[in-house]
């Protein structure tokens, strides 16, 4: 009630998202991969290395218009401004907010900012997650209007006009960030650009961990701390030569705008920037900016424009911080009233002072952490204190990194200004220093990870509910019981109640892995490997299990040693050690076959010191009421082919048992048929051999399993025709339904009350 334009502006705008248009069809590029097209547009945010090398260059391309291309042939005759006036306005492949994302070749130019392009290419569209916790580049990008990439891009002809303020500010950026790498080196260099530029294309991946894990990436982006400093150091500096008040608010929205543009206008940097001139515009009428109002006008603003950033999670952890400052944080720090001369003396005051930063840095915090869990499933309780130690120091180092941007416009053959240089680098790399010193002894503190996986529907409804009764109850009860209270609201997320039997069939491309994932969360992996995925193991399957929460796995089996089978497994090996879980052992085939891959394997085992165990038909193992069988190979097998000697699993759980078969093809299955008959080798679910060949799953085989579902694991559009039509009539003559990872991404088996159900990822 006490903030109606609020409550409007809100109600308006829940209704606009849920009743906006549905973007077009994400996928309608997906025709146009790798074709070589020719499109014009207007160049836009151009990215040029820091280290100056031509590898890495791109550029944005609006206003597109297609002259040649998938079931195009306009010609090239007509000028480049007609082409782009024409085609961006009326050519039915690009609506007029659709961009490229063009990467140029090493031998061509990098257009000016604004200039009319015509640029020739090969057409790749992004790729979207087929996985749980995968991260989708192609809903990232495509909430950010940009639709299809260009690789290997050459601009062919580029006009005489451009954006003069635009590439003022691009060459400024290139400069700046240039001066960076040079003076601080190239890992310090790195996160100076990410600080105060926002380019985190060169950062070190382990320093961007170290900062991920103890919950200070926030200091990499560009938001309302950068603008706030910015904006208010350069607001006082005006004030304080006496300038009128309206003329130091135009001046320095003005520079806190052209930074902004400079940076690139991420979601955070936006939203920061229009709360800050809304300020400065109250002030200018004698009014106070309500925060509240304030950040819907900002969410109105960037939504109505593009509704699929509502999914972003840089839109839901920006504004959900600033939403915890203005709601959540006062409520913590509430004290009620203090009686006369409670907060006397300096031991006093700086003990409230930090108590107050405390409940500013976990207010914040829990704000934010349904969000933070559902993009990206763990977080770093000791990150509250990790906050209350950077945050201060971030306006020493932003004034020194600002310092040095400063003097790197002027010539350095001048002794003062290098002897300032000199001076302004030293602070910037102690802070630099102390931020990794902190960030590793968060690291190393216990329960410095709390993996949660994905949130749950009913968790982040009794969070919500919890966090709502704190705002509108809190002051009503003691400080101590409302902090006592928030701080159970988070444990609402470590909660895990017993699910079931799931296996997860990844689509890992061209290659296999399969998740066991027992009902009180035990882990287990089948394979792990792919020749057409590049970094299977880092980009689909870690993903899964941090989005699972896994803390560990029992085991890994491997079948054989191919490498579509075991290439992932260092990515998975890494990933254990960086985290500190422990994996229960590597299980291989018990053969005699002996060759350079299965050394290999073994010497990577020991690398990272995982127990390596030999399984052969008979042995078994338990876990609470799973039942994992190994039926082939006998001990000792040798073989030339390692498809041969596979390694094949029963999983018994209650009445519902599925068997994993490798690459077993058709001489193997009928040794176990021979071997074992239908009595042990029925099963409900089944793994189909080799990726769905043509020689393998035969009929006599399907027979004795009789399945009642086939999961098949290939690559799209693979050279080796996963799965063969033969197969697949194979299992529809015997009337079993089969779901393929090419065409449905993963797939997700649920066991509850011996109910089996499968889940496609995609779906259609």
């Amino acid at each position: 009630m006490r903030r109606p334009l609020c409550a409007i502006l809100l109600l308006f705008l829940a209704g606009y998202l849920i009743l906006a248009p549905s973007p077009p069809d994400e996928g309608r590029w997906d025709g146009w991969a790798w074709d070589t097209v020719v499109l014009t547009g207007e160049a836009a945010d151009p990215v040029h290395p820091a280290d100056g090398s031509r590898e890495g260059r791109s550029f944005t391309l609006k206003r597109v218009g297609v002259l040649r291309g998938f079931g195009v042939s306009l010609g090239t005759e007509e000028s480049l401004s007609e082409s782009i006036s024409e085609r961006a306005e009326d050519h039915p492949y690009f609506t007029k907010e659709e961009t490229v994302l063009c990467y140029l070749k090493e031998d061509s130019p990098l257009p000016r900012v604004g200039s009319a392009v015509r640029v020739e290419g090969k057409a790749v569209p992004f790729s979207a997650a087929t996985n749980p916790g995968e991260f989708d580049y192609r809903a990232y990008q495509n909430a950010r209007g940009c639709v299809l990439s260009l690789r290997d891009a050459a601009v062919l002809e580029e006009s005489g006009t451009f954006d003069r303020a635009g590439q003022f500010l691009f060459g400024l950026r290139s400069r700046t960030a240039y001066f960076f790498t040079r003076v601080l080196g190239a890992e310090d260099g790195a996160l100076a650009c990410a600080m105060v530029l926002g380019e985190k294309k060169g950062l070190d991946q382990e320093i961007k961990s170290l900062y991920q894990e103890a919950g200070i990436s926030h200091l990499l982006a560009i938001s309302g701390l950068h603008i706030s400093m910015i904006g208010l150091g350069l607001l006082a500096a005006l004030k304080k030569m006496r300038l009128p008040h309206a003329l130091c608010a135009f001046a320095s929205a003005a520079v806190l705008w052209a930074y902004a543009a400079m940076v690139g206008m991420s979601v955070s940097t936006r939203r920061a920037a229009f709360m800050f001139t809304l300020m400065l515009a109250a002030g200018l009428v004698g009014r106070t900016a309500d925060t509240l109002t304030s950040l819907t006008l900002a969410a109105f603003w960037i939504l109505t424009a593009q509704p699929a950033l509502a999914a972003d999670a840089g839109f839901q952890l920006s504004f959900s911080a600033v939403a915890g400052i203005a709601a959540v944080v006062p409520v913590l720090r509430e004290r009620g009233p203090q009686p006369p001369g409670r907060e006397t003396g300096r031991l006093r005051r700086t003990a409230a002072a930090l108590r107050d930063s405390a409940l500013t840095s976990f207010g914040v915090t829990l704000s934010m952490l349904p969000f933070l869990l559902f993009h990206y499933f763990e977080w770093n309780p000791w990150s509250v204190l990790a906050n209350l130690a950077v945050i201060p120091l971030m306006s020493v180092l932003l004034f020194f990194l600002l310092l040095l941007a400063a003097l790197g416009l002027c010539p350095m053959g001048f002794g003062p200004v290098r002897a300032a240089v000199s001076a302004a680098v030293l602070p910037v790399k102690g802070i630099l220093f102390l931020y990794r010193t902190i960030c590793e002894g968060i690291a190393a503190l216990p329960f410095g990870r709390l993996r949660t996986g994905a949130p749950e529907k009913w968790q982040t409804a009794v969070f919500a509910a919890g966090l709502f009764l704190l705002i509108w109850l809190g002051t009503r009860v003691r400080p101590s019981v409302r902090a006592a209270a928030a701080a159970l609201l988070t444990a609402v997320f470590l909660i895990r109640i017993p699910d079931g039997l799931h296996i997860t069939m990844l689509d890992v491309g061209q290659g296999e892995c399969v998740c066991l994932e027992s009902p009180d969360r035990k882990f287990w992996l089948l394979d792990a490997g792919s020749t057409s995925n590049g970094s299977a193991g880092k980009y689909q399957i870690v993903p899964f299990l941090k989005y699972r929460g896994a803390d560990g796995l029992e085991g890994i089996f491997v079948s054989h040693w191919d490498e579509d089978h075991v290439n992932a497994l260092e990515d998975v090996f890494r990933w254990a050690q960086d985290a500190r879980l422990t994996i229960g052992g590597l299980y291989l085939p018990d053969t005699a076959l002996r060759d350079e891959s299965l050394e290999n394997l073994l010497a990577l085992a020991g690398r990272y010191e995982i127990p390596v165990k030999r399984i052969g038909a008979g042995a078994s193992m338990r876990a609470g009421d799973l039942k994992l069988t190994c039926l082939h190979p006998v001990s000792g097998q040798t073989a030339d082919d390692r498809n041969y000697i596979s390694a094949v699993l029963r999983l018994e759980y209650g009445s519902f048992s599925a068997l994993f078969t490798g690459d077993l093809e058709t001489e193997g299955e009928q040794w176990l048929v021979d071997t074992y008959g239908d009595s042990v080798l029925d099963s409900t679910l089944l793994d189909a051999g080799h990726h769905g060949a043509k020689n393998a799953s035969c009929d006599r085989f399907l027979e004795a399993v009789s399945p009642r579902a086939v999961l098949i694991t290939c690559g799209r559009n693979n050279r080796y025709g996963h799965p063969a039509p033969e197969m697949l009539e194979r299992a529809e003559r015997a009337g079993v339904p089969c779901y393929i990872t090419a065409r449905s991404g993963a797939l997700s088996v649920c066991v509850k009350k011996d109910r089996m159900t499968i889940e496609p990822f995609l779906s259609g």
